[in-house]
């Protein structure tokens, strides 16, 4: 057996964790420098089986009888028994044993080669919810709905277990391991197989700023934490630390590296990478993006970096080589908030201010709002030329906006069905890449509440307090509790045939209209102006090239909402209306139209 520190990055994750060698042999390899001696408890036997230690730190061992199936604990020294850092399945729970998984499957996507970045239309969903069994498999009999809408793309919100029967997944402490309420690692295998099969890119949303705050057993057993870093939600990674980070870097990578290799995702969200803090000369992002980009070449699979940045960080999509970090796209939170803050003056959602009407203008004009650094304060930026929206990723709503909220309430209810759909139109026909929340394209009327589930009663008060100081803006005095079942089950979000059936449609025609648009050249930053009045609420995204152009013209303000209706300032055909019936060729009050005009 190969000692694990001599093994190559992007083959790591083969050797972390308990790894069959045969149909009756298992080798097992942890990283803990702190320990002395680690000893293997197969469940069921009585003898614990040391482990060899080497210099940096990794224990390994090779058992014969042991086979996928079997359970087993880590000793650590004198601690109780743990689970396995790295493994693959935690069919007990995030305190239980570990189980050894076959790393075999039958796939069937052989000849698929991904979504192209500039056809991504995404769908972010949480597998608990999606569906009413609240499973991988599940979530299978919905995807046909989803390519039916136009869907390219869709994200998983974290499935890396967590403590409990239901969490956000944001609480993972086994990194390796797909969340055992939703199904086995092979049920997660089999969605992702029949998306690609369908024509559907499966993203999944990783979390390395952090680990949650039960269950997390990696600071007991070696240098995984930070003593100086914190974040909102607990100590940090120990990227940076003066020794071991070597090693502890590599943990983290291989966990990159093994979402791709062992599940065959399109690409990871990496979650609130400016908290993950790093003061090394390379950031560890950068030498994430460096192993991705290796596995791609190697492997000729599609991989590929999403950050969650919420601001501007123009390095976040710059290439490795010419300084960047070699992120494939960012989430750019400023058109959301920007398009809520001209729907609800004077309301954040968020610790930055945004600023009605104008604050739109501006990201439609640049791009962006804010901008920053890692770790820096967010700075407002002044109207720029407009930066490359295309590796940008826009929505009107997502888990945050709408979970954060006490009440989990949706755009359509915090404004109107009419609302959403003008918001809807120019996030669609915008040159950013547009991601729906489930349950977006039918109006649904349920709730998406924050929810945990944690066993210790100090956790459970901490998580209701904190949700009031994080967000002390709002009023939580009807706000449902995260801590109760039904914050998990009312968040479900039912069948499409009981939404909006309008709504439906206008989403799968606005998507439509996207992709002719977009297959013709003509959808793209180089050929887009803006015409604006912030005052009364209106925005027109034009778009021209030699061959044609066309406009998407929308208006938002509340406030002008009892206005005169505004003409449309240029001829042509309305190939979309959401003011149906209407032939005034007018913009009405709060309604979307799309006016396709005839080439100069």
């Amino acid at each position: 057996m190969l000692p694990a520190e001599e093994i190559e990055q992007s083959q790591l994750h083969h050797a972390l964790g308990a790894t069959p060698t045969s149909t009756n042999s298992t080798s097992f390899c942890v990283w803990s420098p702190k320990s002395r001696l680690v000893k293997v408890q197969v469940v069921g036997q009585d003898v614990p089986i040391a482990m060899e230690k080497s210099a940096d730190g990794y224990h390994q061992i090779e058992i014969d009888g042991v086979g996928p199936g079997d359970r087993y604990f880590y000793r650590f020294d004198e601690l109780p028994p743990r689970p396995d850092p790295a493994s693959r399945y935690q069919p007990e729970g995030v305190h239980g044993p570990s189980e050894v998984v076959s790393r075999d499957f039958g796939w069937t996507d052989q000849d698929w080669s991904g979504i192209e970045r500039d056809d991504w239309v995404i769908y972010e969903l949480h597998i608990g919810t999606f569906t009413d069994q609240g499973t991988f498999v599940a979530a299978i009999d919905r995807l046909d709905e989803l390519i039916d809408l136009g869907i390219t793309a869709i994200e998983l919100m974290p499935v890396a277990d967590a403590p409990g029967k239901w969490n956000w997944g944001y609480d993972g402490v086994n990194l390796f391991a797909p969340n055992r309420n939703y199904g086995t690692p092979d049920d997660l295998r089999r969605l992702v197989d029949a998306a690609h099969a369908k024509g559907l890119a499966v993203f999944l949303d990783v979390v390395y700023n952090h680990l949650g705050p039960e269950g997390n057993y990696l600071g007991e057993i070696g240098p995984y934490l930070s003593r100086s870093h914190r974040t909102p939600w607990g100590a940090g990674p120990n990227f940076d630390g003066a020794r071991n980070s070597k090693e502890l870097r590599r943990f983290f990578v291989s966990n990159v590296i093994a979402w791709f290799d062992e599940y065959h995702f399109d690409a990871l969200r990496v979650d609130a990478v400016h908290c993950m803090i790093d003061q090394s000369e390379k950031h560890v992002v950068v030498e994430m993006a460096e192993a991705v980009q290796r596995y791609r070449n190697e492997s000729g699979r599609p991989a590929r970096l999403i950050a969650e940045s919420n601001i501007y960080n123009a390095a976040m999509t710059t290439a490795t080589d010419a300084g960047g970090c070699g992120f494939d796209a960012q989430w750019s939170d400023c058109f959301l908030h920007s398009v809520f803050s001209t729907l609800r003056p004077g309301e954040q959602l968020t610790d930055r201010e945004y600023r009605s009407a104008n604050d739109l203008d501006q990201v439609l004009r640049s791009g962006y709002i804010f901008s920053g650094d890692f770790g820096a304060k967010p700075i407002r930026q002044s109207p720029t030329d407009r930066v490359d929206t295309s590796t940008l990723i826009y929505s009107i709503q997502n888990h945050d906006f709408i979970g954060n909220h006490p009440l989990g309430v949706r755009l359509h209810q915090l404004a109107s069905p009419a609302v959403q759909r003008a918001a809807a139109a120019m996030l669609i026909l915008s040159p950013a890449i547009p991601m729906l929340f489930m349950g977006e394209e039918f109006a649904c009327d349920q709730p998406f509440q924050f929810f945990v589930d944690f066993s210790d009663s100090s956790l459970r008060r901490s998580v209701v307090k904190g949700r009031r100081r994080e967000y002390p803006q709002h009023d939580w005095s009807e706000g449902s509790s995260p801590v109760k079942p039904a914050a998990f089950h009312d968040s479900k979000i039912g069948n499409r045939a009981d939404g909006d059936a309008s709504m439906v449609d206008w989403y799968r025609s606005l998507i439509s209209l996207r992709k002719q648009w977009i297959s013709s050249g003509l959808l793209c930053d180089a050929n887009l102006q803006l015409e604006s009045d912030p005052n009364q609420g209106v925005f027109v995204m034009r778009y021209r090239d030699t061959n044609q152009s066309v406009a998407v013209v929308v208006r938002l303000n509340p406030i002008a909402w009892d206005a005169a209706p505004i003409p449309l300032p240029i001829d042509g055909k309305v190939v979309l209306d959401s003011n149906k019936g209407d032939q005034s060729q007018q913009l009405q009050a709060n309604h979307a139209i799309v006016v396709r005009v005839a080439s100069d």
